[in-house]
């Protein structure tokens, strides 16, 4: 990482934290898949919410919003993932994934999985090139028309 990036996992949330990040996420996930202020408290204090930060920059340059799966305690689950708009096509999604990686092997995961929009075409072959392979896509994954690729990764 770069002396300017830097990481933040904040323990809980204040009000002005929580209304910037659903900014954040509906810029993200404009049509569908933001996360509102009921999903982003139990994930900060029950998952991990993990931000990268830009030194001069009050907000985070990426997010993301790690689980344990249950089902298997040895996968890490991003339940969310985003590079901010205005910092997209600069590297920092690679940056933030190298960090990540190191960070889930470090805590024990064995493999990461996550689910990604097939139309978000920019984020599936970013996924592909870290070593995510599409499983299977799950029909209607959150509704009619909410297609999903289930995409897995072995450390």
């Amino acid at each position: 990482m770069n002396d300017k990036l830097y990481l933040e996992i904040p323990d809980s949330l204040t009000p002005e934290q929580i209304s910037m990040m659903c900014e954040l996420e509906a810029d993200a996930f404009p049509e569908d898949g933001a996360v509102d202020e009921v999903m982003l408290v139990p994930v900060t204090r029950n998952g991990r919410l993990i931000w990268l930060r830009e030194a001069g920059d009050e907000r985070p340059v990426a997010v993301c919003e790690l689980l344990r799966d249950y089902k298997e305690p040895d996968m890490a689950y991003i339940f969310g993932y985003y590079v901010r708009s205005d910092k997209q096509g600069k590297g920092y999604g690679r940056i933030f994934f190298d960090y990540l990686f190191a960070m889930m092997q470090q805590d024990g995961f064995t493999k990461s999985c996550l689910t990604v929009k097939p139309s978000n075409t920019a984020a599936v072959k970013l996924y592909e090139n870290l070593g995510y392979r599409i499983e299977e896509t799950r029909v209607a994954e959150y509704g009619d028309g909410s297609d999903r690729y289930y995409m897995v990764k072995c450390f």
